[in-house]
C-alpha cells in the first residue's frame, strides 16, 4: 500500500473541511499494466463497433432511429428534447450497520451516463446543476460520450466543463461504460478523474476507511474482473462497488459489497404511466432499472443518468444527479 496522498483535486466548495486521503493498493495498475489493459479493450471495442455498424439488424432495428421518426411525425421532438435538459437533483439517506463512525454523514455525488456530447446545451445544464451543491466524493458509473462509432469533436471540452464544476473534498472516481473508448480513459485521467479498471482505492478519513472498487465494462466488451477489483478490500471493510451495469449485483452481493452504484438503463428514458419503461437495456428484473433497491444484504442504486442514447428525448424519466448521504443505523 502506498503512502496517503491528497486527492487529485479538492474543491473550494462549502463541504466541511476534513482530512480525506485516497490511497492506492496492490490492485492499482502500473502504467505498463494499464496500457496493456486498455490495448486489450481497444481490440474488443473495434470488434463490437464493427459488428454494430455492419449488421442489418443494427441498422434496421435501432430503437433510437424509430423513436426519432415517431417524435418527428407527432411533433413532439422539441418537447422531448426540453425534457432531457430538465435535470433533477435527488437527495437520499442510506443507512448501514457497518459504516465506520468517521463516515457517518459522508456525502456521495453519483453521476452516470453523461453522454455529454449528445446536445450542445447538455454540458452547460449539468455544470449549472453541479454548482448548486457539494459532496465528499463524486462517483461516476460510465458512459461519458454519446456516439459509439463516432463522436463530436466537442467531447473533451464538454467533459472539462462538467469536471471543473464538480465540488468535492476527495475528487472524482469513475468507471468506463459501453459507449466509452480507451481514449476517454486518458482524457478523464488528464482532467483529474481517477478511472478504475478492475481496481480499488481506499478513502481514509480520521483514521477510518471505506473502499471504492470499480470494474471495467461487463456486457459488450467483457473487460471486467470483479475478483481482482475486490481482492485488496478487507473482509470487514465497508465496500462500495462502481459498475456501469446493474447485472453484476448477484455476484457483488456474494462478495460482501455494501453499496452497489450503477447506471446504463437511463431509467428506461421513455416511460409510460402504469407500464413504466418499455426498454430497460438490462437482463435483471425491472426493480433494478431505476433508483434504490436491495439485493440480499446489499444496497444498490441505479441512476437514470444525465444524458440520453438513441434520441435526444426523455419522457416521464428526467435526468438526475443523486446525492447519497451515508449514515450509521440508529443515528
Amino acid at each position: 500500500m502506498t503512502e496517503p496522498h491528497a486527492p487529485s483535486f479538492v474543491s473550494a466548495g462549502t463541504a466541511t473541511p476534513v482530512d480525506i486521503f485516497v490511497l492506492e493498493n496492490e490492485t492499482c495498475l502500473s502504467p505498463e499494466a494499464r496500457a496493456l489493459h486498455l490495448e486489450t479493450r481497444r481490440r474488443k471495442e473495434a470488434e463490437v463497433y464493427h459488428h454494430h455498424a455492419c449488421t442489418w439488424y443494427s441498422r434496421w432495428f435501432d430503437a433510437g432511429r424509430w423513436l426519432r421518426i415517431v417524435l418527428k411525425l407527432t411533433g413532439l421532438t422539441r418537447w422531448a428534447e426540453r425534457n432531457m435538459l430538465a435535470i433533477d437533483v435527488h437527495s437520499h439517506v442510506f443507512t448501514f450497520d457497518d459504516l465506520p463512525e468517521s463516515f457517518h454523514g459522508f456525502r456521495i455525488m453519483h453521476l452516470s451516463d453523461l453522454h455529454i456530447d449528445a446536445h450542445p446545451g447538455l454540458a452547460s445544464a449539468v455544470a449549472v446543476a453541479l454548482r448548486e451543491f457539494d459532496a465528499d466524493v463524486c462517483l461516476i458509473t460510465g458512459d461519458y460520450r454519446f456516439g459509439v462509432i463516432e463522436s463530436s469533436g466537442s467531447l473533451n471540452q464538454a467533459l472539462a466543463t462538467v469536471v471543473r464544476n464538480i465540488r468535492t473534498q476527495a475528487g472524482a472516481i469513475g468507471v468506463m461504460g459501453n459507449h466509452d473508448t480507451t481514449e476517454d480513459a486518458d482524457t478523464l485521467t488528464d482532467l483529474g478523474v481517477r478511472v478504475l479498471l478492475n481496481e480499488s482505492v481506499e478513502i481514509r478519513r480520521n483514521g477510518e476507511s471505506l473502499w471504492v472498487s470499480g470494474v471495467d465494462e461487463s456486457r459488450d466488451f467483457k473487460c471486467h474482473d470483479l475478483d481482482r477489483a475486490l481482492s485488496a478490500t478487507p473482509n470487514d471493510a465497508f465496500s462500495i462497488l462502481l459498475c456501469h451495469h446493474p447485472d453484476l449485483c448477484e455476484e457483488a452481493a456474494r462478495r460482501g459489497v455494501d453499496l452497489y452504484l450503477c447506471g446504463h438503463t437511463h431509467g428506461g428514458q421513455f416511460c409510460f404511466p402504469v407500464v413504466g419503461p418499455v426498454v430497460t437495456k438490462t437482463d435483471v428484473p425491472r426493480r433494478f432499472v431505476s433508483g434504490k433497491w436491495r439485493y440480499e444484504e446489499m444496497t444498490g442504486y441505479t441512476s437514470r443518468g444525465l444524458g440520453v442514447s438513441g434520441a435526444l428525448a426523455r419522457m416521464n424519466c428526467p435526468p438526475e444527479i443523486a446525492l447519497i448521504e451515508l449514515c450509521q443505523t440508529g443515528k
